[in-house]
C-alpha cells in the first residue's frame, strides 16, 4: 500500500514556501485495493504492500514560485510490515538542499475487525525525517508515530483517519497530528478524494490543510496518475501536484 508516503514531518509557517513544505513533509501514500488510501493522498492507510513486493511513486508540486520534486519507494518485506522512504528536491534550493525520510509501517492481520459500517482495520506507522541544508551535511529533523485506521464500507468507498505525536528538533517542540480522508471510486478507471491535515501547534507544524484530488488508473492497481490542489487556512494560494504510482513490483 503507500501512503508513502514516507515519515512524519513537521511543517513550517503559513505561506507560500511554508505550504509547499507541508505537502512535502507529511508522508507519501500507497494504494493497491479499489477505495484504499495511495497517491494522491497525504493520508495514510491502515494497510501494506504485499510481501515481495514494492511501489514507487513520484511526484512534483508547485505553489507560486517555489517548486519540489518528490520520488517515494516503499517495499513490502512480511505480511503486514513495510519499509518506505522519500526524498525531495526542492527548488529554490537556497536554504535547503534536499529532504528525506525514512518510515515502517506495520498492520497485523489479527487488527482488521467487522463492524455494522464495514471492514475497519487498526496499525502503525513510525518515521523519521532529515533535511540538507545549504552548506552543511545530512541531519535528522523529526520524528513522529501514527495510529493508522481505515474503515473500509464498501469495494467504493473507504474512510482513513490518522493519530498521533510529533517532534521537531529545531524548535524542541512536540505536537499531535490528525488527519482525515475520504476517499471514492465511482468507476474502475477513476478514484476522488477528498482530505485534511491539521495539529495542535499550528505555530511551529503549520495551518491545517485541505485537499482534494483524484487518480487515474492507466493500468488498473499497476500504474495510475494523479493531481491534488491543496490550500492551508489563512492562506490564498493553492498547493498543485501531479504525480505518478507504479504497484505490484516483485522482488
Amino acid at each position: 500500500m503507500r501512503p508513502a508516503t514516507s515519515s512524519i514531518r513537521p511543517c513550517h509557517p503559513c505561506h507560500v514556501a511554508g505550504m509547499l513544505r507541508h505537502a512535502l513533509l507529511v508522508g507519501a501514500l500507497a494504494c493497491t485495493e479499489a477505495a484504499l488510501a495511495g497517491r494522491p493522498l497525504s493520508s495514510d492507510d491502515a494497510g501494506t504492500a504485499d510481501a515481495g513486493s514494492c511501489q514507487l511513486e513520484g511526484w512534483g508540486e508547485r505553489a507560486g514560485a517555489n517548486r519540489a520534486l518528490v520520488l517515494a519507494p516503499a517495499c513490502g518485506v512480511l505480511e503486514g510490515l513495510e519499509f518506505g522512504a522519500d526524498y525531495t528536491y526542492p527548488h529554490p534550493r537556497d536554504e535547503v538542499r534536499g529532504e528525506a525520510g525514512l518510515a515502517v509501517k506495520w498492520v497485523p492481520k489479527s487488527w482488521a475487525v467487522p463492524t455494522a459500517a464495514g471492514q475497519l482495520t487498526w496499525g502503525l506507522k513510525a518515521g523519521l525525517s532529515f533535511e540538507r541544508p545549504a552548506g552543511a551535511g545530512w541531519r535528522r529533523t523529526g520524528q513522529g508515530l501514527l495510529v493508522l485506521a481505515t474503515l473500509t464500507v464498501n469495494e467504493d468507498f473507504a474512510l482513513h483517519a490518522n493519530l498521533g505525536p510529533q517532534f521537531d528538533r529545531t524548535s524542541r517542540s512536540n505536537a499531535t497530528a490528525f488527519n482525515l480522508a475520504a476517499v471514492w471510486m465511482p468507476s474502475a478507471q477513476y478514484l476522488l478524494f477528498a482530505e485534511l491535515q491539521s495539529n495542535d501547534r499550528r505555530d511551529v507544524f503549520g495551518a491545517a490543510m485541505r485537499t482534494i484530488g483524484g487518480l487515474w488508473w492507466l493500468n488498473p492497481d499497476k500504474l495510475g496518475l494523479s493531481i491534488t490542489a491543496s490550500r492551508q487556512n489563512g492562506s490564498s494560494q493553492t498547493l498543485w501536484t501531479a504525480g505518478f504510482g507504479w504497484y505490484g513490483l516483485e522482488f
